[in-house]
Parts: structure tokens; sequence; C-alpha cells
């Protein structure tokens, strides 16, 4: 009599579960975010900006330049960037040619106290200045979203991280006037024993090495943002031009790493101006 009672019971449960193994979650296989505004997505980025450096030793460099990119995906880009530099005294420069400046400059390299130092026409000479900056690389944007602003104005961001080669254009001024070409030449075994009256121009010139950079962008509407960054151009330098080993001789093994850190703000255009978007 029992069995008969839940025979029912038994039927009605098995249908309950057919139909909901039957049933399908109506979510899958659609996308995260509908109606998502694609602001990098197969399409050109073009930045101008301006860049300034944060660490220099002696000499500030400053000035204009533009980052060129396309955004394969949301989230990756590959891109190029170049930038003129100007250039200007830091504070310790201020300081070392105030210090110079009070020797006899008619004695030249003479050893005069405290020790073997250039004139100060020598140290003008030697000092390197940044006069180009270029890198090509790869970037990626791991962080985007929306903020507001007192809850009437809406922006869209992204955070990005950059990596690649660096390229860095050193120079000097009037270099190298006061080089006796009379001395002996270190490069073929011979003897020089004051540094200051050898080339230092063998530290100038291009010089390429590596790039790694962090930024943001904040987006005013769909093709018009502010560019904020940080890059790193790392390479061998010696900004100073003079001795660093205190071997007396002015080579390569007086060039170090260097970290050119600079700071760049601009205005990104992205094109073509209308942003997809998404289903």
């Amino acid at each position: 009599m029992r069995t008969v009672k839940l025979l029912p019971l038994l039927l009605l449960v098995g249908a309950s579960s057919s139909a909901l193994a039957e049933r399908r979650n109506p979510l899958a296989g659609q996308p995260a975010v509908r109606h998502k505004v694609e602001l990098r997505r197969l399409r050109f980025e073009i930045s101008p900006q301006f860049m300034t450096s944060t660490n220099q030793d002696y000499r500030h460099a400053f000035g204009p330049g533009v980052n060129l990119g396309f955004h394969i995906t949301d989230w990756l880009a590959i891109g190029a960037q170049v930038s003129v530099m100007f250039n200007s005294n830091t504070p310790l420069e201020d300081k070392v040619r105030g210090q110079l400046a009070g020797r006899d400059e008619s004695k030249g390299f003479v050893y005069q106290y405290p020790g073997p130092q250039p004139s100060l026409q020598m140290h003008d000479e030697r000092i390197l200045n940044i006069n180009f900056l270029g890198s090509v690389y790869a970037s990626v944007t791991p962080w985007y979203g929306k903020f507001s602003m007192f809850s009437a104005l809406f922006f869209n961001y992204d955070f990005y991280v950059s990596g690649g080669i660096g390229f860095v254009n050193y120079s000097q001024n009037n270099c190298c006037k006061h080089i006796d070409r009379t001395h002996p030449d270190p490069s073929k075994g011979e003897t020089l024993a004051d540094s200051n009256l050898e080339d230092p121009s063998i530290f100038s010139g291009f010089k390429v090495g590596g790039m790694i950079g962090v930024g943001v962008h904040i987006y005013f509407n769909d093709w018009i943002g502010a560019q904020l960054e940080l890059r790193d151009y790392i390479t061998k330098a010696n900004p100073g031009g003079a001795d660093v080993n205190a071997d007396r001789h002015l080579t390569s093994d007086d060039e170090g790493p260097q970290n050119n850190i600079f700071f760049g703000f601009g205005v990104t255009l992205m094109l073509p101006p209308r942003a997809k978007i998404s289903k």
C-alpha cells in the first residue's frame, strides 16, 4: 500500500530532476560586460607630450615629444616614442662650477690644491647633456575603469605598464678644446698621468639600453584624454665625463649603469574618434 503511495512522489521527483538538468544558465557564454565602450582595442594612439628629467646629476633635460601606439587588444599595445631635449644646470652643477671658477685658468690642467682637478672650461666640455630620447616598446593595460568627480563628472581611466628598448643621445658642449694631442696615447700602451688631457668624447653619442615605464590615461570622452607617465631609460653612461675609477685614464670602464628617469604629461588622441561598443 505504501509502495503505491510513494510511486507518484518518485515520478514527480524524477521529472523535476530531469527539468533541472535540462535547464541552462542564461548567462553562459555571455560577455562579462555588455555595451562596453572599447576605448583601446584596434585603435591608434597619438600622444603629444612634454617630458622632464627627475634625477639627472649635472644637467636637467626637458622638451617636447610624442608617443605613437597601436592597441592590438583592449589590454595589449605596441608603440614608439621620441623626444627632443633641452638642458639646464642642476643645483649640484652650479655648485661644482662655483668651486672651479676660482681656479687659475691659465694653468689649465696643472695640479692645484686639492688635486688634479680640471679647469672650469674642461669641466664644461665634459658634462653630458641629453638631447634625444626614444624607445620602442610593448604596453600592457591590466587595470581600467571609471570614476566620478562631485557625482557630476564621469571619466574613464586606465593604468598601463611598458617595457622595451630605450635610446639616449648624449652630447657635450664644445668638446674637446683642452686636449693635449701631443701627449702619449694610452690606447697604444703609452703612459698618460693626467686624465684631464684625454679625450672625454668617448662618453658622448648614441647609447642603446632598456626602457621601463608606468602611466595612466584619463579619458574626457571617446577619443581625447590626458596622459601621465614615468619612464626610465637605462644605459651605460658617465654623466660627469671624468675619471671615475681613479686609474688616470678615460675609458669605457668609467661608465656605469645610469637610470635616466623622466616624467611626461600630455594629451592623448585615439583614432578612429568613435570607440566601438561591445554587444
